[in-house]
């Protein structure tokens, strides 16, 4: 069982890696092809102006489904898979933390 934990750890690891990718994309395409938009979200960036305001408007943009309405399927796409990742790493985290208090984690 520990080494499930331990695989689990591994994917969550490497998911934020990913998840910036992500971030980095969504980002540029925003800034390129909606910067009106990009703006409203406060232009957030991994590094500069990557504020907890700015990173809460990011969220409420993709779990609001925002990016529907831009009419632009690269961005749509991109906002679908988006929230759909950061859902399973939510759900994937949450079993590593529940894993701990009941013995499974090492």
């Amino acid at each position: 069982m520990k080494d499930v934990f331990l695989i689990l750890f591994g994917i969550l690891f490497i998911s934020v890696l990913v998840w910036f990718f992500l971030c980095n994309k969504m980002f540029k395409a925003l800034a390129l092809k909606h910067p009106e938009k990009y703006e409203d979200i406060g232009k957030p960036s991994l590094i500069m102006n990557n504020s907890l305001s700015n990173n809460i408007s990011f969220m409420m943009f993709l779990f609001k489904r925002e990016w529907r309405y831009l009419n632009d399927q690269s961005v749509a796409s991109l906002g679908k898979t988006m929230s759909v990742f950061i859902t399973l790493y939510l759900a994937l985290f949450l079993v590593i933390i529940i894993s701990v208090p009941l013995g499974l984690a090492p």
